[in-house]
This record gives structure tokens, C-alpha cells and sequence, in this order.
């Protein structure tokens, strides 16, 4: 009888890039697009037109963003980033001039997030994972029902 062995991946660093998210006007078009470009794979996650995005030899359950149905024209790429605590990041980036444009919000079995603007203008998320995420395979970060 063989040994199973789980793998799990490292905790993300503070403060790191863990997603990124891709709007699509055309989901099919801008995702042969990155498929023939980088070699990526695409993978439908739940009910909403999300789709993952993995390198092609990623195992499964990994995924390093997602691509989705553009809901408005402005919506351009969002990066997610990597804090401790939503609230304490959130209140931290406003003292130095940031706008919350989605305050924190779940992702069931993930984590939490909150998309803000900086000073300039550019809109980047903050995300931590749920307890039960932290050291194990991170699935998706999705926006939800977020507004852009």
C-alpha cells in the first residue's frame, strides 16, 4: 500500500501579489488570447461567468488569478495583495490617502477582501484568507458581488 502525501503550499509573504483579477468584455476571446500567449489554463468556478487561471502544469486547486465578464467599461486589471487584517490595512492605507471602493467583504471558504484606491487613483484589493486557508492550498479570490 502506498503512502499518500499531501502537499501544501507555503503562506503567501505579507504584503505580496497572491492574485490578480482580468476583465473581459469577450471571455472567450481574451482567454485563448493568455492561453496561446503564456500557455495558461482556464477553469469555470462556481455559478458567476469567473473563470481560474493556472499555469499549465499547476496542480490542481491552484490558481494564481481569475478572469471575469467585464460589468463595466472602466473595470481594468485589480491585484490583490497579502495583509494580516482587512480592517487594520484598510484604516492604515485611508490615514495615507487611499478611497475604499468595496469595503471588506467574504469569500465563503476563502477569505476577505476590500478594493481600494490609492492616492493616484490606480485600485488595488487587500485579501486575507480564512483561518482554515491559511498554509493549504489557496483556491480562488473572487470579487464576489464587489462593485469595481
Amino acid at each position: 500500500m502506498e503512502a499518500s502525501t499531501v502537499t501544501t503550499r507555503p503562506q503567501p509573504k505579507l504584503h505580496s501579489l497572491v492574485h490578480f483579477e482580468i476583465p473581459a468584455s469577450d471571455p472567450a476571446t481574451v482567454s485563448k488570447f493568455y492561453e496561446q500567449l503564456f500557455n495558461w489554463k482556464f477553469s469555470k468556478w462556481g455559478e458567476q461567468e469567473y473563470w481560474l487561471i493556472a499555469h499549465k502544469d499547476a496542480p490542481a486547486n491552484e490558481s494564481m488569478g481569475g478572469l471575469f465578464k467585464r460589468n463595466a467599461p472602466n473595470e481594468q486589471f485589480l491585484n490583490y495583495f497579502s495583509v494580516n487584517s482587512i480592517d487594520e490595512s484598510a484604516a492604515k492605507a485611508t490615514s495615507l490617502g487611499a478611497q475604499v471602493v468595496t469595503a471588506k467583504q467574504e469569500i465563503p471558504t476563502v477569505g476577505y477582501f476590500a478594493v481600494l484606491k490609492d492616492p493616484d487613483g490606480n485600485t488595488f484589493a487587500l485579501y486575507t484568507p480564512t483561518s482554515s486557508m491559511r498554509g493549504a492550498c489557496k483556491g480562488a479570490i473572487s470579487r464576489g458581488s464587489a462593485d469595481s
